[in-house]
This record gives C-alpha cells, structure tokens and sequence, in this order.
C-alpha cells in the first residue's frame, strides 16, 4: 500500500521525500494523484477503441492506447505540477487568468477522452445509423452512373416491348390460322373503318379546296394584284394536293377490301407472310439488344461490386463520428446524454488544477517554496560572483594594458631622444656650414642671422616640453637644423611638422597643415609657456 501511495503522490508530480515529512498533506496529493492516474486510464482505452475503430487491429489498437495513455497522463501531470496558487482557498482573478491556458488544455483532453467513449457507449444504436448511411453512400455512388443506368433501363423497356410485341404476333399468327373466317371478317371491319375515316378527312379538305377556288376566281374576277391572285393560287394548289394524296390513300383501302372479297385465300398467305417478316425483324433486333444488354450488365455488376467494397469499408473512425452527429440530431435524448458524458470528462479533466488552486497551503507547499526562494537567491549570488569575477579580470586586464602602454612610451621617448642628439649633431655641423658660407654675404643679412639665433631660441630648441591632460601626456620637441622640424607626440603616436621663430619672442608652428602663432610669456629652464595669438589660449610645457 505504501508503494502504492508513493506511486500516486508522483502521479500528482510531488516529491515524495518531501511529503513524507508532511503528514497534513499525505491525502491531498494522493487524490489529485488518483485522478490523473485514472484520467491515463480512461483515456488508454478511449485511443485503442478509436484506433481499432479505424483500423480493425487488436494488437496495434493495444500498443496505440498504451501510447495515447501515457501521453495524456504526462500531460495532465505537468499540468497539475506546475500550476502555481496564492495559499488560500477562494480562486482569485489573477490566478484565473495564470491558469487559464491549462484549464483550456484540460478542456480540450476532457473531448478528445471523451469522444470514443461516447462512441462505445452508443455503439449499437451508431452501428444501426452506419448502416443507414452505408445504403444512402451505395445509392449516391449508383447515382453517379445516371447516364448509364438509364441507357441500361431504356434497353431492357424495349427488350421487354420486343418481347410482348413478338407474344403479340404469335398470337395473332396462330389466330389468323386457326379461325381464318372471323380474320377475314374482323379485317375487312378494320379497313372499312379506315376507308369511312379517309372519307371524312377527304370531305373536310375538299370543303377547304373549294373556298380556297373561290376566293381565287373572285380575286380574278375583282382584278385584285397578282402577287394575291398567285399567293390565293398557291393556297388552292397545296390543299388539292392534300386532297389528291387522301384520295389515293382511300383508293388503296378500297383496293384492299376488293382484293380480300375476291382472294380470301391470299391474304390470309400475306397476312402470314406480313407477321413472319415482322417477327424475324424483331427476333433479330432482340438478340443485338440481348448482346449490349449483357455487356451493359457486366459492367454494371463490376462497378455495384466496387460500390460494395467501397460502402463495405465505410465502417471507420469518421464514419462512425457522422454517425454519432446524426444520431444526436435526429434523437434529443442521445444528445443530452452525450454532452453529459462530455461534460463530466471535462469535469475530470480540469478537477485536479481546480483542487489545487482551491486548497490551502499546507507544509509541503511552504517548504517547497522555501526550497525554491533558496535555490534563487542562490543563484543570483552566484550571478553576482560571476560578474564580480569578470570586472575584475577586465581591471586586471586595463591594468596591464596601461602597464605596457606606459613602457611604449619610455621606450619611444627614449628613442625621440636618440633622434634628437643625433639631429642636433647633424644640425650643429649644417649651420657651421651656412656660417661660414653666410659670413660671405653682407654685414646687414649677417647682423639679422645673429639676432635670430639668439640666447632665447637657443634655450627652446633640442628640448623635449611635455604637457599632461586628463592623464594624456603630450610632447613636443623644437629641432634646430635646415629644416626646423617639430616633433610631436601624443601617447604613441609620432607627428612631424615645422616651427619658425617670428621676432624675438614669437614662433610660428605647422603640424598637419595647422598653424599657429604664439608669444613667449614664459621661459626658464623648466618650464616654457606660449600665449596664441588672436584666442589667448596658453599652452603650459615643463621640461623634462
């Protein structure tokens, strides 16, 4: 009993080392266990009834049903173990609407459960129905044939007439030999008949012959136009016609009845002859009409046994759900017991989420709460670790990067230095030899050369002046040579322009196309201080 109990508090989706400690709590899940477990069970044998329904094979009906089973119940139990309530017993609005996308998926098992059931419940009265709708199919395939059966009716209505007509003539036959008399007699009755009804049509058309004369003499007479004349002309010919073609008909009865008076004999012969070319003809159109009506009814057994098999196999899942639709629409009562059935599977289906978010929080939930604010504060601790972790590697990392950067720097000012002595030398021997070529020259361009390499330039040049802002630290370096080159240098990037003295205390620099012009407010050993000209912006450099 204990396995038992354990099975269905896992079937509620509990931990079972958990409840164990919560005694309050043993029954609640072991109910909402037994539901699910229950619910798993009818829907097993609600999906094996509709698989063999629909194809008539126990043991993959058994194998389908297992499956089916087994999904509805791990759907149901993922259902029930992760609604989440509020503790108490009403259903707030909130918890409502968070649970309202299993609730509509518990609906939706509650009919998917419950139809094949409904169907097996009701599976004598539906077998009834699909009989009926396998007569009704059979009948509406026949009744694609239309064209066909009706050829195939008309065929057998004048083989059924060809054969009265030839019962008909073999009558007459054995009449005409048997009482040769009473044929004479009733023969010449019939033609007499004829001959008085030829009279009374020849009267009539006679009577219209001589209106017809009439109005044409008096159209004559009065001189009316000819095309009167020849159109009452034409109506007097085609009449006389009509009333020639009567007389020679009348002629010809009258000629029969001579005939028969004078040779009894002989036409009895021909009336004879008459029947036999008259049977013959028919027996010979009977038999064609027997050969297309035996193919025709070949091919129309061939399709009836198709139509068969095909209304045979209409005993399938669909046909037995139409079944069941008509079933409720023609009978009230089949129709409220299925909703019924249906709703109470829809009750059993949504119980266990509505017993949950209507129970108390009892010991297990408050410790599987507990567990789970535990296990988040642990995780985002750990987050938090992870990311202190990661902002210290990347001070590390800033560290070093500032670590190298600052060696770059040494060692590229180690080597403007180099650059400088070495440019210094070069430019020491350059002006020793404008000097002297210089001295040459007048005594007034030589006085101006003096005064422009005086004690102030020499005190700026071949120096490196440095400037540090917002711990970015700039230098400049004022050569002296042909070119009067200005070396600049902002973290490791190594600029060349031209600087000019102007005067006794100004200068004048060239750095990428840029020049400016500034006056020396300042000069000692250690620091140089220049003032541009138009914007008063100083730039403060401390000897290094």
């Amino acid at each position: 009993m204990k396995k038992f109990t354990h099975f269905l508090w896992w079937c509620a989706g509990a931990r079972i080392d958990v409840l164990e400690k919560c005694p309050s709590d043993h029954a609640k899940y072991f109910g909402i266990g037994g539901t699910i477990l229950f619910t798993a069970l009818m829907a097993c044998f609600a999906g094996g009834y509709a698989f063999f329904t629909a194809f008539k094979s126990i043991p993959f009906s058994i194998f389908f049903g297992i499956f089916w089973g087994g999904l509805i119940f791990n759907l149901d139990r993922y259902i029930v173990s992760t609604i989440k309530d509020d503790g108490k017993s009403s259903i707030s609005k909130i918890e409502w609407i968070s649970a309202s996308p299993r609730l509509l998926m518990a609906i939706l098992l509650g009919f998917v459960i419950a139809t094949p059931l409904e169907l097996k419940i009701f599976d004598t009265e539906i077998k009834t129905v699909v009989e009926r709708l396998k007569i009704e199919e059979k009948e509406k395939l026949i009744g694609q044939d239309s064209s066909f059966n009706n050829e195939f009716n008309e065929l057998e209505k004048r083989r059924d007439k060809i054969e009265n007509d030839l019962k008909e003539l073999t009558n007459n036959k054995s009449h005409l030999t048997e009482n040769a008399g009473a044929f004479y007699e009733e023969r010449k009755k019939e033609i007499q008949i004829d001959v008085e009804h030829k009279q009374k049509e020849l009267n009539a058309v006679q009577a219209q012959v001589n209106g017809l004369h009439t109005l044409y003499i008096n159209a004559i007479n009065d001189s009316l136009s000819s095309s009167e004349i020849a159109k009452r002309k034409s109506n007097r010919d085609f009449q006389i016609s009509i009333r020639n073609n009567i007389r020679q008909e009348k002629k010809e009865l009258d000629d029969r009845i001579i005939e028969l008076t004078e040779n009894r004999g002989e036409a009895i012969i021909k009336e004879e002859q008459n029947i036999d070319g008259q049977i013959s003809q028919l027996m010979s159109e009977k038999e064609i009409l027997l050969d297309k009506i035996d193919q025709m009814g070949k091919t129309r057994d061939s399709k009836r046994t198709n139509y068969d098999n095909k209304v045979q196999n209409y005993d399938g899942f669909a046909a037995h759900i139409e079944a069941m639709s008509t079933l409720t629409k023609e009978k009230s009562s089949i129709f409220w017991a299925k909703w019924l059935i249906t709703c109470l599977f829809i009750f059993i289906e949504i119980a266990p989420v509505l017993f949950k978010l209507m129970t108390e929080s009892g010991d297990y939930d408050k410790i599987i709460a507990k567990e789970r604010h535990f296990t988040e504060v642990e995780q985002k601790q750990q987050i938090s670790n992870l990311n202190d972790k990661i902002n210290t590697d990347i001070k590390i990392s800033t560290d070093k990067n500032k670590a190298r950067l600052d060696a770059e720097l040494k060692g590229n000012k180690k080597l403007l230095e180099s650059i400088a002595i070495a440019q210094a030398d070069i430019a020491t021997k350059a002006v020793t030899k404008w000097k002297d070529k210089e001295l040459k020259k007048l005594e007034k361009s030589l006085s101006h050369i003096i005064q422009s390499n005086s004690k102030d330039d020499f005190e700026i040049i071949n120096k490196f002046w440095t400037k540090t802002q917002n711990g970015v630290e700039t230098t400049y370096c004022f050569k002296n040579g042909k070119s009067n080159n200005l070396l600049f240098q902002e973290d490791s990037n190594i600029k060349v322009g031209k600087w000019l003295m102007v005067g006794h205390n100004r200068i004048e620099t060239e750095l990428e196309n840029n020049k400016k012009r500034y006056e020396i407010s300042e000069l000692n050993e250690t620091q140089l201080t220049l003032t541009e000209i138009g914007s008063n912006n100083k730039l403060i450099l401390n000897s290094t």
